[in-house]
């Protein structure tokens, strides 16, 4: 579990749905002013023999593949013995490189996921790009996790110091993770493409989601001129402040437990069993969901779905002897007081002991709870449960977190085991707000880039500016969930409104898309399966100038993942799109029903700016 969840290998891009190309009608991605395929101009075998700068080519074999026939290469830039690691391990930015038989003239460079530390197969963000013609890359952060890559033969983790976040003690690594890979790896296979096939890319994007989305807005800050669109989900761009908040909910999930786990901290799955979750998924729907002028278990409103709707809904969800909802926690119809102070906490955001924020809020929204038949990486696994029953915690926050925030968001890094009573769980349930969160900020004459800067380099100063890429002609889409169980919707909303102003109507290179229900780059109660059609909005964008408005969405639910009763609204699995399709619209629209038709067809919806007729 301490691997990257929406990392390489098979968990790479998270939980990104499968594709499903809905009803969107637009350019595809094949179609177009696009240049006719162009075969290679040398063998695939003799790629090996290149000479690049600081590069080895490992390997370049001619593969066949559902994706088509391509050239799958491996290689490695800037291999090096580490100085600064006292285990002197091997890093280096391994890649992947896949060049297809007949290529269309288009490279991506695919983002990563958690932690990076793995190579995979490169098929594209959105699992379609090689199959369409595209050359696709991938790299591993500079690190390997174990088992490591065979083909590069070596791992950079450590158990007593730091696990798979071990790379996080070698200042190059770091850098690497935060940024240099993805430029490295872009700057090296361009040059591959270009003996490959005589020619360069006509078209550069970057796709990717978590950690492959902060990759992505990453670039458009810092290498405005190597990409012409991105596609950034749920983008973890403000990674190292979004860490504090994994800390922060830990902490308070941690005054509910009742017993300890192997490592002798709280445990936590007990704290909100998926019950109890369901019933705030509940309270919640009751306060909000009609506020778009549809009961269906979706708040398309989640801007007008505030605290001073939410708070009265928990209370009346709350257990007492003569509570609407009963008397009995665990139940699945109420929550006890306790869980609904922890919630209020947790969606106000960090703060330290004088009050100040120390990362976002959030929304309130229905994807708090993951049915079973819409299973995704939602609240809870980040939160509570992982992904499954372990003798230790198994939230991703206290796996794949409690590493990451003492090794990379602490400056210097703060070395510990991975388990035991001093372990990386023991730092998250004692990390002080007032003296550790500060040092996401810090720097050392041998660590000289903070984690704020060398993670994040999408901010400059309190507002965001993109000019050099705006001036480039780059486009880029971003995607989020409404309530991501890890990167706050409020965060990415206030970005993008610091965009607009520091812009001036930044819809003309960059758009949101904001999406109830989903949990972690897919899955969840909610329309969440748009691949194709978000390859068609980006590449129609880039390479014809249509600028989306909207983009389709598909729910592949049989039934209706909310209950048809109690503690749910009957029209709530009434009108939910099982089997259908919704628009995702661009902030700050807001899917609205036209009152007539079928709720599971986005024929019947349309995309307007909210009315502000009820308080926030």
């Amino acid at each position: 579990m301490r691997r990257d969840v929406a990392g390489s290998g098979t968990l790479r891009n998270g939980f990104i749905s499968c594709v499903v190309m809905g009803m969107f009608v637009m350019l595809t991605a094949t179609s177009g002013k696009a240049a006719p395929a162009t075969a290679p101009a040398m063998k695939c075998a003799d790629v090996a023999g290149l000479s690049l700068a600081k590069t080895q080519i490992i390997s370049a074999t001619e593969t066949t593949s559902a994706s088509g026939n391509y050239c799958h290469v491996i290689g490695v830039i800037n291999k090096r013995v580490s100085a600064q690691d006292p285990d002197h391990g091997t890093y280096g930015i391994g890649f992947e490189l896949n060049l297809p038989d007949a290529w269309t003239g288009r490279f991506e460079m695919q983002g990563g996921g958690g932690t990076d530390g793995s190579l995979a197969d490169p098929k594209g963000g959105l699992r379609l790009e090689l199959s369409q013609g595209w050359a696709v890359a991938s790299d591993d952060g500079g690190h390997e996790d174990a088992p490591g890559n065979k083909a590069l033969g070596w791992i950079d983790d450590d158990p007593k110091a730091g696990g798979a976040a071990h790379f996080g003690i070698d200042e190059e690594a770091r850098v690497d993770y935060g940024y240099r890979a993805i430029a490295q790896t872009t700057t090296i296979s361009k040059q591959i493409i270009v003996h490959y096939y005589g020619k360069n890319p006509k078209y550069s994007y970057l796709v990717g989601c978590s950690n492959g989305g902060r990759d992505a807005m990453v670039a458009a800050k810092r290498d405005p001129d190597m990409f012409n669109g991105l596609v950034a989900g749920n983008p973890g761009f403000d990674l190292p402040r979004a860490a504090i908040g994994e800390v922060w909910n830990e902490q308070q999930l941690g005054t509910l437990a009742t017993t300890t786990d192997v490592n002798g901290q709280p445990y936590i799955p007990p704290t909100f069993p998926p019950q109890d979750l369901e019933a705030a998924s509940a309270a919640i729907l009751s306060a909000c969901d009609k506020l778009d002028g549809l009961v269906d278990g979706i708040v398309d409103d989640y801007t007008g779905c505030t605290n001073k709707l939410v708070y009265p809904a928990l209370d009346a969800f709350t257990c007492t002897p003569n509570g609407a909802h009963g008397n009995t926690p665990h139940s699945g119809q109420c929550l006890t007081a306790a869980q609904v102070e922890v919630l209020k906490k947790i969606y106000a955001g960090p703060k330290n002991s004088q009050g100040k924020a120390l990362y976002s809020s959030w929304y309130w929204d229905a994807g708090i709870w993951d049915p079973p038949s819409a299973f995704g990486g939602g609240w809870a696994v980040w939160n509570v449960s992982g992904f499954g029953p372990l003798k230790a915690n198994s939230a991703v926050n206290l796996t794949l977190g409690a590493g990451a925030v003492p090794m990379i968001f602490t400056t210097p890094p703060v070395v510990t085991p991975v388990d035991g009573p001093n372990g990386q769980e023991a730092f998250i349930f004692h990390y002080n707000f007032d003296a550790d969160a500060p040092k996401i900020f810090a720097s050392t004459p041998e660590y000289p880039e903070s984690s704020m800067e060398y993670m994040t380099g999408t901010r400059s100063g309190p507002s965001p500016s993109l000019s050099a890429f705006r001036k480039h002609g780059g486009k880029m889409i971003i995607y989020d969930s409404v309530n991501d169980g890890i990167f706050s919707g409020v965060d990415s909303v206030s970005y993008y409104n610091k965009l607009d102003i520091t812009m001036g109507h930044a819809a003309n290179f960059a758009r949101l898309f904001m999406i109830p229900n989903m949990a972690h780059c897919g899955g969840g109660p909610g329309t969440t399966d748009f691949n194709a059609n978000m390859l068609t909005a980006i590449s129609g964008w880039v390479e014809q100038g249509v600028a989306p408005s909207e983009i389709i969405a598909a729910n592949t639910n049989k039934s209706s993942p909310f209950p048809s009763s109690g503690p749910f609204d009957p029209r709530v699995a009434q009108n939910f799109p099982t089997g259908g399709t919704r628009p995702l619209c661009t902030y700050p629209k807001q899917v609205r029903y036209k009152g007539i038709g079928s709720t599971k067809d986005a024929a019947n919806f349309a995309c307007a700016v909210p009315r502000r007729d009820h308080e926030r």
